[in-house]
């Protein structure tokens, strides 16, 4: 029997976002402490005959025909890497939101690539796949993606491809409300030009050590009003530690010592919101399964 192969892609929440410059090229230099959640997708694979790529959907099930998404992106610039040219049905389990500043799409192609790798080093004796060269293809797919290889706490500056190991206690929620708005990355920064990025004492929240700031939050605000709302009904929730804005929108997040604050709160906010609340989790690389069993998704 053909085996299906899946693996976990978990949101990446900004509990900061600090804009410090643009480079020659136009990319812009952030600094930013992350964390990964248990909220996540999953991505199945197994082997076909012709590349089909499937994605749930409001509850349906849809064969998407539009070639360029960043998990068939993933594929194809596995194969240019390697000359590997096995085809997949593939089956997206969508459960981050699509333009929320939760690295969805990020975290779906980090995924695939140690999918990838893991199902070319299972087969190949030798020329096998190394963790560096999986971060020479993530650095072109996006500014995220390194970051997604790891899914762990860490530290992120430059473009996003400078990477380093951050420790982040363990020992709170989190909830994240999104109004359902798709915020275009490159739309929000284009208005960040706009709006001073001068911190002032009163924006400031703190983690610990981390400090809760994002320095996109007024040109999103600007595109989504919602936002600001959101945020002030999480700052009146009763014992929040620090709220937030993650990445470049439109999910705002409260953070918590426990859950006994968070469960009533749905009612503060409509009810086409998207609502979830869980813990922060660091990931294994090695998180790829393999099943006989294709559990109905394709």
């Amino acid at each position: 029997m053909n085996n299906c192969y899946s693996i976990i892609a978990p949101a990446k929440l900004n509990l900061n976002l600090f804009v410090r410059g643009k480079t020659k090229s136009g990319l812009h230099l952030l600094d930013s402490d992350v964390c990964f959640l248990e909220l996540s997708d999953k991505i199945f694979f197994k082997f076909s005959e012709t590349d089909i790529f499937y994605q749930n959907y409001d509850k349906k099930t849809l064969i998407i025909d539009n070639k360029y998404n960043l998990i068939l992106e993933s594929l194809n610039a596995f194969r240019n890497l390697t000359g590997w040219n096995k085809k997949f049905q593939i089956y997206l389990d969508k459960y981050i939101p699509i333009g929320a500043g939760l690295g969805g799409g990020s975290a779906d192609a980090a995924a695939t690539l140690i999918l990838l790798r893991k199902l070319y080093n299972k087969e190949k004796n030798t020329n096998k796949i190394s963790i560096s060269n999986l971060y020479q293809i993530a650095n072109k797919l996006g500014s995220d993606v390194p970051a997604c290889l790891e899914s762990k706490s860490l530290k992120i500056s430059g473009y996003g491809n400078k990477v380093k190991r951050n420790k982040i206690s363990n020992n709170y929620y989190y909830l994240l409300v999104n109004p359902n708005i798709h915020l275009s990355t490159k739309e929000v920064f284009s208005h960040f030009s706009c709006f001073s990025s001068y911190i002032s004492n009163e924006s400031k929240s703190f983690l610990g050590n981390v400090c809760i700031y994002n320095s996109l939050l007024a040109s999103a605000i600007c595109l989504a009003p919602q936002i600001q709302t959101i945020l002030s009904i999480l700052k009146s929730i009763p014992n929040v530690v620090a709220y937030g804005m993650s990445g470049s929108g439109s999910t705002c997040f409260g953070i918590f010592e426990d859950n006994k604050n968070i469960i009533p709160i749905s009612h503060y906010f409509k009810d086409e919101y998207f609502i979830w609340y869980g813990r922060k989790k660091d990931y294994s690389i090695n998180r790829v399964r393999c099943s006989k069993m294709l559990e109905n998704k394709f």
